[in-house]
C-alpha cells in the first residue's frame, strides 16, 4: 500500500530534521573521521607523512567521543605506513653511505580502513597512500597522494519518529541503504630533526549526502555533513632538546572545513628518553585535553583524554582514545 505524497513528503522532512539535528552537534563538537586524530596519529591527517619515519609503523585506534551519550559517535581505525629505501644506491643524495641511519627512500606508501558510526549513520572507507620525498636543505619535503573509497550506511530502523514505534514502509521497507563516494586526499609535509610542517585537504572533493539517491525524497538542499566537507589542515611544529633525555615539542594546527567553519589546535608535549611522552591539547572553543604514551620496545601504547569547552554539549560528555602500535623494523624498508 503506497502512501499519499504529502504523507510522504511529511516523512522525508522528519528524516532530514533528524540528520539536520545530528549535524548541529557535530558543529559545536567535533571534525572530519581521518583528521581529528593529529596528536595520535598524524599520518590520518596528511598523506604526505607517509614513509617519513626509518620504521614502519602499524597503528590500531578506537575513539569513543561524546562518553555517556546514546548513540554518540565512535571510529576505529587501522594504518600502516612504510619508505621504500633504493637499496641499490650506494651513496644517498647528501653524500652519505646509504644504510642505517643515513638511509633514503623516496617512495613511501601506506593505507589505512575506519568504521564510524554516529546515530543511525555509519562511514566505512579505505584510503592507499602515496608520497614522494626529496631532500631540502637539511630536511626533507613530501609530496603526497591518497584516493579513498567510501560507503555512507543508513539504518533507517534506528529512526526516532514522532509517532512512536508505528511501522511505516516508507522507513522500512528498506531498512539500510548506502551511498558510495569516491574522493581523495592531498598533502606537503617538511620534516628535519628539529623542525615539521605540512599542509593538506582531506576529502579533496567536498563530498554531500543526496537524499534524493536514497528511496525518498526530499525538496531541501543537499546535507552538508561535516563529517563528509572538503577539509583543510595546516600545522607546524619544532623539537626542543632539554639536556640529553627531555625534548619539548610545542606544536599547532588551524583547520578550516567548509561547515563547521575554522578550528586551531595547540599541543605541548614532553617526552623523556624517547620512550615515555606526555601532553596537553586545547582546541579553541572546543576542548581541552590531555595525552599520555610509552613505547617498550616496538610496541606502542597511547591515550587521550578530551573534555568539551564552550559547546552545546553536557560538560560530562568526555571523550576517549586509545592507540595501540608496533613499529616494523627491516631491513627491506
Amino acid at each position: 500500500m503506497m502512501l499519499p505524497k504529502n504523507t510522504i513528503h511529511t516523512i522525508s522532512r522528519t528524516v532530514l530534521a533528524f540528520f539536520m539535528v545530528m549535524s548541529s552537534l557535530s558543529l559545536h563538537a567535533q571534525t572530519p573521521v581521518l583528521s581529528d586524530q593529529f596528536i595520535m596519529n598524524p599520518f590520518q591527517t596528511n598523506p604526505a607523512v607517509a614513509g617519513i619515519y626509518r620504521y614502519m609503523p602499524v597503528r590500531l585506534t578506537v575513539r569513543q567521543q561524546w562518553f555517556g551519550m546514546k548513540a554518540a559517535p565512535m571510529t576505529q581505525s587501522f594504518t600502516i605506513h612504510t619508505n621504500l629505501t633504493n637499496r641499490k644506491a650506494t651513496y644517498n643524495p647528501q653524500g652519505f653511505l646509504n644504510k642505517g641511519v643515513n638511509s633514503f627512500g623516496k617512495v613511501g606508501i601506506g593505507g589505512g580502513v575506519y568504521n564510524f558510526t554516529y546515530g543511525a549513520i555509519s562511514q566505512i572507507g579505505i584510503h592507499l597512500d602515496y608520497a614522494y620525498h626529496i631532500y631540502l636543505g637539511k630536511g626533507r619535503l613530501a609530496l603526497g597522494l591518497a584516493p579513498m573509497y567510501q560507503q555512507y550506511i543508513i539504518d533507517k530502523s534506528r529512526f526516532i519518529l514522532p509517532d512512536g514505534d508505528r511501522w511505516d514502509p516508507v522507513i522500512h521497507g528498506n531498512a539500510k541503504e548506502t551511498l558510495h563516494f569516491l574522493d581523495a586526499n592531498i598533502g606537503i609535509h617538511y620534516y628535519s630533526d628539529r623542525l615539521y610542517a605540512g599542509f593538506s585537504v582531506i576529502q579533496l572533493f567536498n563530498s554531500t549526502a543526496m537524499f534524493g539517491s536514497l528511496s525518498y525524497q526530499s525538496l531541501e538542499d543537499p546535507f552538508n555533513n561535516p563529517y563528509l566537507a572538503r577539509t583543510f589542515y595546516g600545522y607546524t611544529g619544532v623539537v626542543i632538546p632539554l639536556g640529553t633525555s627531555i625534548e619539548l615539542e610545542p606544536s599547532v594546527l588551524a583547520s578550516y572545513n567548509s561547515v563547521s567553519s575554522l578550528s586551531t589546535q595547540i599541543i605541548i608535549k614532553v617526552r623523556v628518553m624517547h620512550h615515555f611522552e606526555a601532553g596537553a591539547i586545547w582546541q579553541y572553543g572546543k576542548s581541552l585535553g590531555c595525552y599520555a604514551g610509552t613505547s617498550i620496545g616496538d610496541l606502542v601504547v597511547r591515550y587521550l583524554y578530551e573534555a568539551p569547552l564552550g559547546t552545546r554539549l553536557n560538560n560530562g560528555f568526555s571523550t576517549h582514545q586509545i592507540l595501540a602500535g608496533y613499529n616494523i623494523h627491516s631491513s627491506a624498508f
